[in-house]
């Protein structure tokens, strides 16, 4: 009885049952005690300081044509002329404007030609079938570094919490089987600063890496820091030449990206569930049920409180958004409508 349970029983791809033993399974999983651990190998580092490495995943953040692509290219240019092995995934440019970033990559890289370079468009296909296509191709590839130029299109729902962590789920599968270091490209809310949906939201709690690129007022392209798991690196940036290929700045003064990021306002998805509990009970203590303009009012003065810093109406929409999505506070009524009220989801 006791190997029973140790053993489940599930369906395999042809139909038949198997057995599989989930002891033995954990046993290779366990971290062994005094075991010595190579460090990850670097596949990109800026100033010495690795970035990226092997067997994680990071994610490439920004607003819509502010730079994401263009910095990712810089950063393939960089890894091509290394000697390392790059597979690009397209899931939404298409076959006209996908050759011209292979194209533009490889001018970054002053080549013509590369072989460390596999460029595949996948935008006709949908997200079941791109899943599988990724998985054939890098199995057969074994890159170094495998970019998703559009990881959102790997989810029918870029708010479903399902979707979201199984696909998170293959990426860390693939990085660690393969040997791989996965960049992932997704875009920011529009309205804030952060990655869309709950796909963005657990994308950046399982990166070693997240990357913010911005522009500033002179048109440079900026990429920072947002978090990382090792030490944070300096903020670099880029303007690009005459023909528009993006070049590294030298001696770029980061005081004007650091000062940005100095201001920012801790996001909502970077706080512990346990804070988010104690700001929504103290902003429904006013009332148990609240119209939206209530609510808002409540929420800022009860974030700007717990933050120490006065917020705006779009940061406290942002929080209010978060609460909605991971289901701490519930809308009753047609949204948008005077029928529509808020209140705790599980006030227990």
């Amino acid at each position: 009885m006791d190997n029973l349970l140790n053993k489940a029983f599930k369906p395999s791809y042809d139909g038949l049952v198997e057995e599989v033993d989930y002891l033995a399974l954990a046993a290779t999983c366990l971290i062994l005690q005094g075991l010595e651990v190579m460090t990850p190998e670097t596949v990109f580092d800026i100033a010495g300081i690795p970035v990226l490495t092997k067997k994680s995943i990071s994610t490439v953040i920004a607003k819509a044509k502010a730079g994401k692509t263009t910095v990712t290219s810089w950063i393939i240019a960089e890894a091509i002329n290394k000697g390392l092995t790059v597979l690009w995934l397209d899931t939404e440019q298409g076959l006209y404007y996908g050759s011209r970033t292979q194209s533009w990559i490889l001018s970054i890289a002053g080549q013509t030609k590369s072989d460390y370079l596999k460029y595949y468009d996948l935008k006709i296909h949908n997200p079941k079938t791109r899943i599988l296509i990724i998985e054939a191709l890098i199995s057969e590839i074994k890159p170094d570094i495998l970019v998703i130029d559009g990881i959102r299109d790997l989810v029918f729902d870029i708010n479903s919490p399902e979707e979201a962590t199984t696909s998170t789920g293959h990426l860390m599968r693939w990085a660690d089987v393969f040997n791989c270091h996965i960049i992932n490209i997704l875009h920011q809310n529009k309205g804030n600063e952060h990655a869309r949906g709950h796909l963005g939201t657990e994308m950046i709690n399982k990166c070693e890496s997240v990357l913010r690129v911005t522009q500033n007022d002179a048109k440079q392209i900026i990429l920072e820091p947002e978090f990382t798991r090792g030490l944070a690196f300096n903020a670099i940036a880029f303007e690009r030449d005459e023909n528009g290929i993006p070049q590294l700045i030298k001696d770029w003064a980061p005081e004007q990206a650091t000062a940005s990021a100095a201001k920012r306002i801790t996001p909502p998805y970077d706080v512990d569930p346990t804070v988010h509990t104690d700001i929504i009970r103290d902003t429904f203590s006013v009332s148990p049920e609240m119209l939206i303009s209530q609510l808002n009012i409540a929420a800022k003065a009860n974030i700007s409180r717990w933050m120490s810093k006065d917020i705006g109406v779009a940061k406290t929409s942002e929080w209010i958004n978060h609460w909605l999505q991971f289901g701490h506070i519930k809308l009753t009524g047609t949204p948008k409508t005077k029928s529509a009220k808020y209140s705790i989801n599980n006030p227990n």
